[in-house]
């Protein structure tokens, strides 16, 4: 097995086991009563910035981005409306 693909295995489960560590959930509950809702805005400004600098860097046949939506835009899109729900959510309590 190349030591590349070793590397990645690990990062991976690395990422996973942190992302259910009660720290990293103290963190996120931290961060979302820090920033609110510009944690939205912020995924937004991600998701336009990636798909700029596709346009540019590819010129006109990169124009379908705005269009159709790439996996990566798909994915920021449901962490904005799960972080918007959880944001509201918050406010609620």
């Amino acid at each position: 097995m190349d030591t590349k693909i070793l590397t990645a295995i690990i990062l991976i489960i690395v990422v996973i086991v942190l992302a259910y560590s009660p720290f990293y959930k103290k963190y996120q509950l931290f961060y979302l009563n820090k920033v609110g809702y510009w944690d939205i805005l912020i995924q937004f400004l991600v998701i336009a910035g990636i798909n700029l600098f596709i346009g540019l860097k590819y010129g006109l046949g990169a124009l379908f981005l705005l269009i159709v939506p790439v996996p990566l835009d798909i994915i920021f899109l449901i962490s904005m409306i799960y972080s918007y729900l959880k944001i509201r959510k918050m406010k609620r309590k």
